[in-house]
């Protein structure tokens, strides 16, 4: 099995979201496995992400030097041979090192010729030598044998849990990367996983009561719902396991489990009712971020994040639009503003929904697996007919894949302000303890070559600026279209790198947010109303060729 592959964490993780994500072996590796167990025919396998027993680690344990080793081993080879820019070993160890001030505020690290130095106080106590620079697995061990001796010597560090040590370290190490590689505990990677791909559940939102967890909501057509439990019951015991003074996260990992297993909740109903017991077999749980409405002969799909079930729900909205409005659909806006981004295999899934050729997008990066492209496979589900997509700067990272995709091909009309610009892609490697690495490894290109990374895609329509919305549409006419075209021509070209670029693009549509009426709605269903208008549009916002 391979690592999930997805371009997560816009401006906000928040919705970005399996009970058990791919696993794979680490028992042997060298570079032979991880081109092997790893080769990415294409980044979107199919993961396992019904319900997984817990595996390895000590989870908030007693420190071990052995599971120490193992994790910081894997974690610091893992970042030299995957991360997108070929990391200084030293300025790592050092950083993550200094992150155990967290724990020992005295703590200080020197560095000099190869010589690893730990202080107290600035009296050295510890010191070791690493004969190779670039040996990750050296370094690593490097670390633990330090460690062994400050545990002696500190009373923080002598007392901190295996958890603490992995979060200081890791936390540390990975602010000399960039923003979105990030360590998670094996608990928050659990939490991550069932984001992303779901997880074993029964379809209840609970909330912290005194007998234990009170319902808050009930899924329609999920396990709860169909056991005809309802809002407001009260959890008293799941199992045998009476749940006073459990947290609430303690109660949710008793009422997740691997699909088709079945779960026993003892509730109460009303304030006087007497327990009863209702027996449910779990289901495979995947929050929705895909929802749509008619807005007269328009369809209107609101995306507001990308798990495994997107594209999929995409696709029936689409098609309930088609059957909802008829014959005389005039178009469809797809809302992508505030979305963050999630997983890759769904953007480029989505994306493919409304092309019938070109590429989508490609991804590069140091390691050769990380050399990618995607290309339609030959379908629109809409049949050509209109596409406005709203963007705004909070679109990110999968958002923004969907975006330049249908722009570059010509597609579809973005609508509003610049995207945020998070344009690389993370893998998710698995740790020892079952916590996560999650790593940059590739940026992503739109079709027509350009970077998404810093500077986002410029939509066709911006909105920013504009007084009304026949303002925003009068940049489609006359001496507006060519400077929107130079515009355009101008955001392909610019390089992410330099400062002088970024800035000179980032003022060409800057996200204002507004609190009045939805503008951005409002261009957009004028827009599809003006079919000439929207096909200038779309000629305007083509590449031009060669380009």
């Amino acid at each position: 099995m391979q690592p999930e592959k997805y371009d997560c964490v816009g401006p906000s993780f928040a919705v970005v979201i399996g009970n058990c994500a791919s696993a794979w072996d680490r028992g042997a590796w060298n570079d032979e496995t991880m081109k092997s167990t790893r080769k990415l025919i294409s980044l979107l396998a199919a993961l396992t992400l019904a319900g997984c027993a817990y595996f390895g680690g000590e989870e908030d344990g007693a420190y071990s030097h052995a599971s120490a080793e193992r994790v910081f081993v894997v974690g610091f080879s893992d970042i030299q041979q995957i991360y997108i820019d070929e990391p200084v070993m030293h300025d790592l160890v050092v950083a993550g090192l200094k992150g155990l001030r967290k724990i020992e505020p005295d703590l200080d690290v020197e560095y000099e010729k190869a010589n690893l130095r730990l202080l107290i106080g600035n009296k050295t106590v510890v010191t070791t030598r690493v004969a190779k620079a670039g040996d990750a697995a050296a370094w690593a061990k490097a670390i633990v044998r330090m460690l062994d001796e400050m545990r002696e010597i500190s009373k923080p560090l002598g007392a901190a849990t295996s958890e603490d040590i992995y979060q200081a370290v890791f936390a540390g190490a990975v602010r000399k990367l960039d923003p979105y590689t990030r360590y998670a505990s094996a608990a928050k990677a659990r939490e991550n996983r069932a984001k992303r791909g779901g997880f074993g559940g029964i379809g209840l939102i609970i909330e912290a009561h005194e007998d234990g967890a009170r319902i808050k909501a009930v899924s329609r057509g999920k396990p709860g719902d169909k056991a005809g439990v309802v809002v407001g019951d009260r959890i008293v015991a799941i199992g045998e396991v009476a749940l006073t003074g459990y947290t609430l996260r303690q109660v949710v990992r008793l009422l997740r489990g691997p699909v088709g297993t079945e779960v026993a909740l003892t509730l109460r109903r009303g304030e006087k009712g007497e327990p009863f017991v209702v027996t449910l077999t779990r289901a495979r749980i995947i929050n929705n971020t895909v929802f749509y409405a008619r807005r007269g002969d328009v369809g209107y799909i609101r995306v507001s994040g990308f798990n495994q079930a997107t594209s999929k729900r995409v696709l029936s909205a689409v098609q309930r639009a088609r059957k909802d409005v008829g014959k005389n659909i005039r178009g469809l806006i797809i809302d992508m503003r505030g979305n963050p981004g999630g997983l890759l295999d769904q953007a480029v899934a989505m994306a493919d929904l409304f092309l019938r050729s070109g590429q989508i997008i490609s991804t590069r990066g140091r390691h050769p697996n990380s050399l990618q492209l995607f290309d339609a496979k030959g379908s629109d589900v809409f049949e050509g007919l209109p596409i406005a997509v709203l963007v705004d700067g909070a679109s990110a990272s999968a958002a923004e894949i969907v975006a330049s995709a249908l722009q570059d091909q010509g597609r579809a009309v973005i609508v509003g302000t610049r995207s945020f610009g998070k344009g690389t892609v993370q893998t998710v490697l698995r740790l020892p303890n079952d916590g996560e690495l999650v790593l940059t490894w590739a940026r992503i290109h739109a079709p027509s070559g350009y970077v998404l990374h810093r500077l986002g895609v410029l939509p066709t329509v911006c909105t920013s600026n504009a007084e009304d919305a026949t303002s925003a549409l009068d940049t489609l006419i006359g001496k507006a279209a060519d400077i929107l075209r130079r515009n355009l021509s101008a955001r392909r070209a610019a390089d992410h790198q330099d400062k002088s670029n970024q800035e000179s693009i980032k003022a060409l549509c800057p996200w204002q947010p507004r609190e009045d009426k939805d503008f951005d709605l409002e261009v957009a269903e004028k827009l599809l109303g003006k079919r000439d208008l929207y096909d200038k549009a779309l000629a305007y916002a083509r590449p031009e060729a060669g380009s």
